[in-house]
């Protein structure tokens, strides 16, 4: 599934015409702040251990404050934000961290396999 946050118009558009919401089978839930919603994706996905995927590091911090070890946290070093070097040195580094998104599909199965 995918979990997402931003604008409630556009972010849905905006997955579904990257054919990433026929990916999931339509399993996308999109909050304006998804950090401060976990208890309900675990409601609605409930998991042993969840895996986010996000350039922002102080999404993933908020999020294992929240989920603790059930929460692999994975930072693609992409993107405005990931690059940003004074918000990046503001938190605690991700459990994994990648030099760009496609490398995501080469560790995928490792980091689903380690749990």
């Amino acid at each position: 599934m995918i979990l997402s946050d931003g604008d409630v118009v556009f972010q849905p558009r905006k997955v579904q015409r990257s054919g990433l919401w026929d990916a999931v089978a339509g399993r996308v839930l999109i909050y304006l702040h998804k950090e401060q919603m976990l208890a309900a994706v675990e409601r609605r996905y409930p998991a042993t251990h969840y895996v986010m995927v996000d350039d922002k590091l102080r999404i993933l911090t908020a999020m294992k404050g929240f989920w603790g070890e059930r929460l692999t946290t994975v930072f693609p070093r992409q993107g405005h934000y990931a690059l940003d070097a004074r918000e990046v040195a503001a938190y605690p580094e991700a459990d994994v961290t990648l030099n760009c998104i496609g490398e995501l599909a080469e560790c995928a199965e490792r980091i689903c396999s380690e749990r």
